[in-house]
């Protein structure tokens, strides 16, 4: 019984294998040569980089934060103005979404989603709205963005504006055909 299974990996057909390892691995070696050969050429050899304008460095290093601290502090302003504001929020299933004002980028550009538990409220950073936003609602120069849900919207839209829904007429009764009389006979 070991003889056959012997025999079997001695029959396996080399040209159906695949070639593409071995060009992997070919890339691989000289893409190693290659950065070995440019580490040990001489400095006057070595190709020059452009140098960095000393403006852009000044930028990149102003614009260094710790991404912590804006995290957290970000959360605690979400937090405050969510208290201010909390009257104004659309809650469904305990969740709401909210964007914060950003003065630097001059838009309601910081999102977040608040969680609502019988312990408190949570927040959480998100990248985008997966409501729908409602620009203008709220107070006067609100600093945060509200958002409801389509089902939430389309509620108040009819609550609004009642009269906009279509009348409902009755369908009209279905006509159905005779059977033909049974045969006689």
């Amino acid at each position: 019984m070991i003889d056959d299974d012997e025999d079997e990996v001695e029959n396996v057909n080399r040209k159906s294998l695949s070639a593409v390892p071995s060009w992997l691995m070919v890339g691989f070696v000289i893409g190693v040569v290659t950065m070995w050969l440019f580490r040990s050429l001489p400095p006057e050899l070595q190709p020059e980089l452009a140098p960095t304008p000393p403006a852009v460095a000044a930028v990149a290093a102003a614009e260094v934060v710790e991404p912590t601290t804006l995290a957290r502090s970000s959360v605690a302003l979400a937090e405050a103005l969510f208290e201010t504001y909390r009257d104004w929020v659309f809650w469904n299933e305990d969740k709401t979404q909210i964007a914060l004002w950003n003065s630097e980028a001059m838009a309601f550009s910081d999102h977040f989603e608040v969680i609502r538990t019988l312990e408190g409220d949570y927040f959480r950073s998100i990248s985008e709205f997966t409501r729908l936003p409602l620009p203008g609602y709220g107070p006067p120069s609100s600093p945060v963005l509200f958002t409801e849900t389509l089902e939430q919207r389309y509620k108040r839209e009819i609550s609004l504006h009642p009269d906009a829904l279509p009348k409902k007429k009755k369908p009209a009764p279905v006509e159905l055909n005779s059977l033909p009389p049974p045969p006689s006979g």
